[in-house]
């Protein structure tokens, strides 16, 4: 991780996940939705969003973490998140 946690919008990222969950394909792993993949924990508190390249995991208390290798990736991530945000 570098300097561009920043840019995550952890409520919009919130809205998104409820999104793809309830638009997305239910599948084994999970809901997908337009490139991403939600999931959820076993009990429900800590939700997982992710693309190919980059994984967003938001606790309890809206703390998170992300995982991604490039600052580009994760560039990507967050624009797609505005799309759907906004679809």
């Amino acid at each position: 991780m570098n300097g561009n946690e920043h840019k995550i919008d952890v409520k919009q990222a919130l809205r998104v996940f409820d999104k793809v969950t309830s638009k997305g394909e239910k599948r084994e792993d999970g809901w997908h939705y337009r490139g991403l993949t939600a999931t959820t924990d076993f009990d429900g508190y800590t939700v997982l969003l992710s693309s190919p390249k980059v994984t967003l995991t938001i606790f309890f208390h809206n703390k998170f973490t992300v995982d991604y290798a490039k600052a580009h990736d994760l560039q990507e991530f967050v624009e797609l998140l505005d799309k759907l945000d906004r679809s």
